[in-house]
């Protein structure tokens, strides 16, 4: 993560009409943050500001994107989903700006939320049903949603905010010559996939334990930061994330407890019922997005785990072997 200027921090503040001395760090700023989060008083509440870099090199394409996913997050909290609502700044923009030599920071507010983020390994049969019922909304209005799937470049004519965007930024980011093989292979599956209303359109695209609060009643979903037009089943996949690396395994290591899998699916799928359906033959085609998720995680957390031999061999194995992990058990 790019840490923030301190001219950069005081000129965003200034735009949301407070100082940097009423900052305080909340949130993000690890090797897998895409930017840092801050918490201050605003009137009788308290709001976040999140900071985020935009390269120099790409910065139209790179705002476009910013600016399409706050729009998307707007809809679907104007819908009632359960999202952290971005609010306009006194100038009454949905987000401010500060160009500096190398980047073009963007900053956007949100109310803070009730709730707290739920420890990996919960077991909690509730609260998988709500997780299910927050993105089974998520996916219902994304039905309703205009753009569906991808965003059009006015300049360019070219596509953007897509699923092969996304593997294209991938590809050139993978090191090892193997995975990358791999990684081929699971776009060459994908190509070949329906692309429908009913099963594809704007979605969360990182909707995993960290990234919910939970408040006892109600998840509320955070960080569309990497929002994009894929398969519904791909926010599934990403939710099976903490249970392939901490319960089941079938994600960095050898699957020990299928079951405890194949629970978690079964609460989370009946949440989702109550909201969206999902023909359950996308089900029956878990196994590849987890596998696309696998190849993504060891990439984005290349340099941790290059740090630790063991867990470096195991996850890369999974990635080469690509084993079943669901396989056909929820399909029709």
């Amino acid at each position: 993560m790019i840490p923030v200027p301190q001219a950069v921090l005081e000129a965003l503040a200034k735009s949301f009409g407070i100082t940097n001395a009423q900052l305080s760090h909340f949130g993000g700023g690890d090797e897998s943050s895409d930017g840092i989060v801050y918490a201050y008083a605003y009137k009788d509440i308290r709001r976040l500001l999140k900071v985020m870099a935009i390269p120099t090199e790409g910065q139209r394409i790179g705002r476009l994107c910013f600016e399409k996913r706050l729009g998307f997050v707007r809809f679907l909290g104007e819908n009632g989903a359960h999202i952290v609502f971005p609010q306009f700044s006194p100038g009454g923009n949905l987000y401010e700006t500060f160009l500096d030599e190398n980047y073009l920071w963007v900053g956007y507010s949100m109310e803070l939320v009730p709730g707290k983020t739920r420890k990996e390994k919960t077991w909690d049969p509730e609260f998988f049903r709500n997780w299910g019922e927050t993105i089974g909304k998520l996916h219902r209005l994304a039905k309703k949603y205009p753009s569906w799937k991808a965003l059009i470049d006015s300049e360019t004519g070219g596509e953007y905010l897509t699923w092969r965007r996304e593997w294209d930024g991938f590809h050139n980011w993978i090191q090892d010559d193997e995975v990358k093989e791999k990684w081929v292979e699971i776009k060459q599956q994908l190509e070949a996939l329906p692309v429908d209303r009913e099963s594809f359109g704007f979605i969360h695209n990182d909707p995993h334990i960290w990234n919910l609060l939970d408040d006892g009643n109600r998840i509320t979903l955070l960080d569309f930061d990497v929002a994009n037009h894929h398969w519904f089943i791909n926010d599934i996949a990403i939710a099976c994330q903490n249970n392939l690396i901490f319960l089941s395994g079938g994600m960095n290591g050898q699957m020990h407890h299928r079951d405890k899998l194949l629970g978690f699916l079964d609460f989370f799928m009946e949440g989702y019922s109550r909201e969206n359906q999902l023909s359950s033959k996308w089900l029956g085609r878990l196994d590849l997005f987890i596998a696309y998720r696998r190849i993504l995680l060891f990439t984005v957390m290349n340099d941790w785990i290059q740090s630790n031999p063991k867990l470096h061999t195991s996850w890369k194995q999974m990635i080469l072997s690509q084993p079943e992990i669901v396989g056909n058990s929820f399909a029709g």
